[in-house]
């Protein structure tokens, strides 16, 4: 849960400024498209261990879930009931779809990032940097 809070935390305003990379790019601004990867990379190794941590976290509660429906099913609970798990459920799923959709900006954040880096090699190349 810690790790959902974590990946919910982070602003939007840490997303990647592309405007001004493509202004450096067009520039050739080593140091400026240097400190956007550096800072592009750091925040990509964070996420990763974050949605790892989340991603372990859902796989732990699924299983308390399904042990919970084990015991309400087989008459043994005296605190859950099917519509407690329900909303227990419907948590997991949202957690799950929340994390999915940070890995595809993730993805498409990495991606945008190797097709910028590539436009820079191929522009700045062999120029007086």
């Amino acid at each position: 849960m810690i790790a959902a809070l974590a990946l919910m935390a982070v602003p939007p305003s840490d997303a990647m400024d592309f405007e001004s990379l493509v202004v450096s790019i067009a520039k050739c601004d080593r140091t400026a498209v240097t400190n956007t990867v550096v800072a592009a990379n750091k925040r990509h190794s964070q996420f990763l261990l974050v949605s790892y941590q989340e991603q372990r976290a859902i796989a732990a509660a699924r299983v308390e879930l399904a042990e919970r429906r084990r015991v309400l099913h087989a008459k043994e609970a005296k605190v859950d009931t099917e519509q407690s798990l329900t909303l227990v459920a419907e948590s997991l799923v949202d957690r799950t779809e929340a994390l999915a959709d940070q890995r595809v900006l993730d993805q498409s954040e990495q991606d945008m990032l190797g097709y910028f880096r590539t436009q820079y090699l191929r522009q700045c190349s062999g120029k007086a940097l």
